[in-house]
């Protein structure tokens, strides 16, 4: 017992004397007679201040917490564990139901009597609201003409995230622990000391709650014919300023993008700069994590007196995450696969240019983040001259625009 008695001594307000520690007896403690109780058990009736500056077996603080009381304390012959901390104004049973939990173990009182005993395990059954496969996006580029670009959704048998929910379980439950899950019917089965089963309750809320968490995305694919045959690309600056009010939120315009506040508006001016015409305008319904693609193809001829065609497939993949905060972050991975045909005496021959990109944006939630850069030219034959007119060939560019709108949903409404 020689171990017990470093830095421990023993005061109790209003005590007549001290008694000396003799060897074979337990350490004195460092306890504090706060107030007395008269009208409450021993188990209440007074509050005490300890102090264990090293690890103490568990038995022998039981001893301790008893010692100048009335009552009986019976371990159960099979506890382990050590006790280090510090007790302040603390009632006996206060000071149980501080010690004794985290070390798996609880106790009952039977008038003056304390048995400490482990604690029981339990088993309980939590619901897992996932697929048993994950999906996986890819895109790729190749093939025919006219199936230039493909998107493809695949499930895959391994790493689903059961997995990871039994793993992140597992870390969380006591030696005494174990767990279960059923795929098929997607069920965790958990059996553990209470408190364990507390910790398990709570990550898998929190896991659900961000797991589940939705957005709807309005997917707007624009084309624009540059009205200028001067202009290299749109006016930006233009599209960003309305009646020199900013329309759009981005600390310079450029080619590569911009958050939209303003829709409607932004349309609007891009409107003045070309003829545009919208190639696809999807709404998509997209989980946390998880992919959804886009996939628009269109064909346009070379004018008046051409043989020529343009065909253009133009493959987009978003995978948003939607925080806590009301802000998505979007991977964005757009393809845009240009052919232009040109006839000879028997075959028709394609020239093929392919752009990718491969980008994230960080937008609040209703916003629109604008991403652009596909330019390319388109020369056709225009009159002139009234009714003496005359053909010539004149280039235009075209531009290619891809707007996407975040809106965060409640995954339970919906909206």
């Amino acid at each position: 017992m020689s171990a017990l008695a470093i830095g421990f001594c023993l005061a109790v307000v209003g005590a007549s004397a001290q008694v000396p520690w003799q060897a074979g007896q337990l350490a004195p403690l460092p306890l504090t007679q706060l107030d007395e109780r008269s009208a409450a058990p021993d188990l209440d009736n007074r509050t005490f201040s300890l102090t264990f500056s090293q690890p103490v077996p568990i038995r022998d603080v039981l001893l301790m917490l008893v010692r100048g009381t009335s009552l009986s304390v019976a371990p159960d012959p099979l506890i382990t564990g050590t006790f280090i901390g510090e007790l302040r104004d603390v009632t006996v049973r206060q000071a149980l139901d501080l010690a004794l939990p985290p070390l798996g173990l609880d106790y009952t009182v039977d008038d003056r009597f304390v048995r400490v005993f482990r604690t029981t395990a339990e088993t309980r059954m939590f619901d897992i609201n996932f697929l048993a496969g994950i999906r996986t996006g890819s895109t790729s580029v190749g093939g025919a003409v006219g199936e230039g670009s493909s998107a493809r959704i695949e499930t895959t048998s391994g790493g689903d995230p059961f997995e990871r929910v039994d793993e992140g379980v597992s870390a969380l439950l006591s030696e005494r622990g174990s767990a279960h899950v059923d795929r098929k019917a997607g069920l965790l089965q958990v059996t553990d000391l209470p408190d364990r089963l507390g910790r398990v309750d709570l990550y898998l809320e929190t896991l659900h709650e961000r797991a589940l968490r939705q957005v709807q995305i309005d997917a707007r694919v624009i084309e624009i014919e540059l009205s200028d045959p001067e202009a290299a690309s749109l006016d930006w600056n233009a599209l960003a300023l309305r009646d020199n009010r900013v329309l759009a939120r981005a600390t310079q315009p450029s080619r590569s993008g911009m958050r939209v506040d303003d829709v409607d508006q932004f349309l609007t001016r891009l409107a003045l700069q070309g003829s545009t015409s919208v190639l696809a305008s999807p709404r998509l319904l997209v989980t946390n994590n998880q992919p959804a693609f886009v996939r628009s193809e269109s064909r346009t001829s070379g004018g008046e007196g051409s043989d020529s065609a343009v065909r253009q497939s133009v493959t987009l993949g978003v995978v948003p995450q939607i925080a806590s905060d009301g802000i998505v972050m979007l991977s964005i991975s757009p393809i845009v696969s240009v052919a232009d045909s040109e006839a000879d005496t028997r075959n028709r021959t394609f020239a093929r240019t392919t752009r990718e990109v491969d980008t994230l944006a960080m937008v609040a939630g209703g916003e629109t983040i604008v991403i652009s850069g596909f330019v390319r030219e388109r020369e056709t034959r225009e009159r002139t001259g009234g009714f003496f007119s005359r053909s010539k060939l004149v280039t235009r560019r075209i531009e290619l625009l891809i707007l996407l709108t975040p809106t965060i949903l409640d995954p339970l409404r919906g909206d």
